[in-house]
């Protein structure tokens, strides 16, 4: 479906599903800057009751050079849990998006999937979530509350995304100060699945309407994730002291390893999808990857980044799904598996001054043999 500029003669509206970091730093300032009015609908009384009390909230980009402050508005709140209020929300939105994680995406579904059913035209829903077939998992919640599979798609638009948004940790005690303080780091494309949508897509800054959406995905899981990961992974082992993932970036060797393996892994989804990728492109998207991660402002420990390997070292997830691609395509793997076997010795400890425990498991099981 082609672009079209939304009405100028009213202000257009989001709703979106989670007021939290994706949603505050990323999801809404893209749309506020398109001229769009954002609501949230969330569940926490402190977001609830500052968004009532004012239509606007502040975002921090944070980079090494400094801090660029910037105003997100008009914005405003509804309480997720009165359905009414939502439904009427959603009955006058232009578009809505889910940003609320696994656990709570079911329930926002049926919540979206009620409004659907009594409103009168076409809703399209951005799944903004970090999540293996979100849009899979929507089509069922939408056919079990009584949309077939058969009108899905006239009434229904299901956009899957590709998210490379980073989020700064912020300290506790300076969140505690503002409930809707954000911080981002300046990287703002949001990607979408253009074959996802009923209506209109937006025609606004920072929004990127790809067909297929499948190569985008793949450029998100096995360069971006795939290329952090191997910054914690092959840091630990050439800098097991160091705290951060600029910190391991900063000795030559590990930044050498890490960029090698995203090259290869780049190499790769070229071949993989040649229509697709720009050769020159995907290379340049691995340099400024690499910039990024070096962000101080960041603050992404090694732990944080590299825990939690029996999910990505599943078959199809970051370090064995690049590898078995760079295998497929018959380039030198390398590089590839200096990641694989560094995040088999991968015992970065946690703020308690341990190392995962499931790592460790996987850690002994690689060693038991």
């Amino acid at each position: 479906m082609e672009n079209r500029p939304v009405n100028k003669n009213k202000t257009p509206k989001i709703v979106i599903f989670g007021a939290g970091n994706i949603g505050r730093s990323f999801i809404a300032p893209v749309f506020t800057r398109g001229g769009f009015e954002a609501v949230f609908a969330d569940v926490a009384p402190g977001i609830l009751a500052a968004l009532k009390e004012r239509n606007h909230y502040t975002l921090v980009e944070k980079t090494d050079a400094g801090d660029t402050i910037h105003q997100v508005s008009p914005v405003r709140a509804v309480d997720a849990r009165d359905a009414e209020a939502v439904a009427r929300e959603l009955d006058g939105a232009e578009i809505c998006a889910t940003c609320v994680g696994a656990g709570a995406l079911p329930i926002v579904l049926k919540s979206i999937a009620a409004a659907v059913t009594s409103r009168k035209r076409p809703l399209d829903i951005i799944l903004a979530e970090n999540l293996k077939g979100a849009a899979d998992l929507a089509k069922g919640v939408f056919e079990e509350a009584g949309i077939p599979a058969s009108e899905q798609k006239e009434r229904i638009g299901i956009i899957e995304t590709s998210i490379g948004k980073m989020v700064p940790i912020m300290p506790v005690e300076v969140a505690a100060e503002d409930p809707l303080l954000s911080w981002a780091e300046p990287f703002n494309t949001l990607i979408v699945d253009r074959d996802g949508f009923t209506g209109r897509v937006p025609e606004i800054p920072d929004f990127m309407a790809v067909s297929p959406i499948a190569p985008w995905v793949a450029r998100k899981l096995y360069i971006h994730n795939f290329g952090h990961a191997a910054a914690a992974y092959i840091g630990y082992a050439h800098k097991p002291e160091a705290l951060y993932i600029w910190e391991v970036l900063e000795n030559r060797v590990v930044a050498e390893d890490v960029e090698k393996a995203m090259q290869l892994s780049a190499a790769a989804l070229h071949r993989e999808y040649p229509g697709v990728f720009n050769a020159d492109d995907i290379k340049a998207h691995v340099a400024d990857l690499i910039f990024r991660f070096r962000n101080r402002a960041l603050g992404d420990t090694v732990y944080r980044v590299g825990r939690d390997l029996p999910r990505k070292l599943q078959r199809r997830d970051r370090v064995v799904g690049a590898l078995e691609l760079v295998r497929k395509h018959g380039l030198d793997t390398g590089a590839a598996l200096e990641v694989f076997q560094s995040a088999l010795e991968f015992q970065a400890p946690g703020p308690d001054g341990n190392p995962d425990e499931k790592d460790r498991e996987i850690v002994r099981a690689a060693h038991s043999g």
